[in-house]
């Protein structure tokens, strides 16, 4: 029997609710350093999900890390099968749909299955720029499940239609999708409120579940476009306290996960915090 955690964040919530989306024998693949992400694969190895295969900085296969500022990407290549340059990443996994998951986040999501990771407002004088694309198109589009996370769900973050299409899902739909070659699956997003997915190109996203102290109209009034709404919403199931002890002791330890929770001007302070945290540990 299952004992659920009684104090965890929405932080931990959430990567535990995204670890559950990994399957076993997935080939999962580890962008940017997105600390929330990154725990949820790790998350997933050590426990459900064994056998799948991290592609991670250079590494292929890598083990099972601990998130750290300074030391991840050394940490995730020891121990890996092999190493290999991103032309021989990009043409063996991305350009061949091989790839399961490689979540996401942006500063826009629309219900067609578009995300903005460019810019707010008029291109040319924006309100906000973001980070740009990246391999962010080539992810959401070629893989086999989209998934998405979005530690502030609201209608600034999911609107009728984005500013700018960086990337999209639903240019086509599930049968074309294989016509093609690529594997048909869905968008599934992971909020600080709730669950949601879109399954095909034509029909709406779908509340999948809400979290614990949240309600529908919550996750309704916070969103900016059309939401399916099933009769009966289930509420995201709980983290239990073993994940919540391995996130804190072995994947996480400093903490790194909060930062992605930080707005803007207090994340370089936080930033500080936590590589004090990570020398001090190394005797520095």
């Amino acid at each position: 029997m299952k004992e659920y955690a009684t104090d965890y964040s929405v932080g931990e919530l959430m990567c535990v609710t995204l670890s559950r989306e990994i399957e076993d024998g997935d080939v999962v693949l580890l962008g940017s350093f997105t600390p929330l992400a990154y725990a949820s694969y790790i998350l997933a190895k050590i426990t459900h999900a064994p056998n799948i295969v991290l592609l991670a900085y250079a590494s292929v296969d890598s083990r099972p890390f601990q998130l750290s500022f300074t030391r991840a990407e050394a940490a995730a290549t020891r121990g890996a099968a092999l190493m290999w340059t991103m032309l021989e990443d990009l043409n063996s996994v991305h350009l061949k749909g091989r790839g399961d998951v490689e979540a996401i986040s942006s500063i826009q999501a629309d219900g067609f299955g578009n995300i903005n990771l460019s810019v707010v407002g008029e291109y040319d004088k924006p309100k906000l720029r973001g980070p740009g694309g990246a391999g962010a198109p080539e992810v959401i589009k070629m893989h086999r499940k989209m998934i998405g996370y979005f530690p502030g769900h609201s209608k600034m973050t999911f609107v009728p239609r984005v500013d700018v299409i960086t990337g999209t899902r639903y240019l086509i739909g599930a049968e074309e999708r294989m016509k093609s070659g690529y594997r048909p699956g869905p968008i599934r997003y992971i909020t600080n409120l709730a669950v949601i997915s879109k399954h095909e190109k034509d029909k709406p996203f779908r509340i999948d579940s809400v979290h614990p102290g949240v309600n529908v109209e919550d996750v309704v009034n916070n969103t900016g476009f059309e939401l399916e709404v099933p009769k009966d919403v289930p509420e995201t199931e709980k983290p239990t306290r073993e994940q919540v002890r391995l996130i804190r002791e072995e994947v996480d330890p400093y903490g790194t996960i909060a930062f992605d929770f930080k707005p803007g001007k207090e994340r370089l302070g936080y930033l500080k915090e936590i590589l004090q945290k990570e020398l001090e540990s190394i005797g520095y």
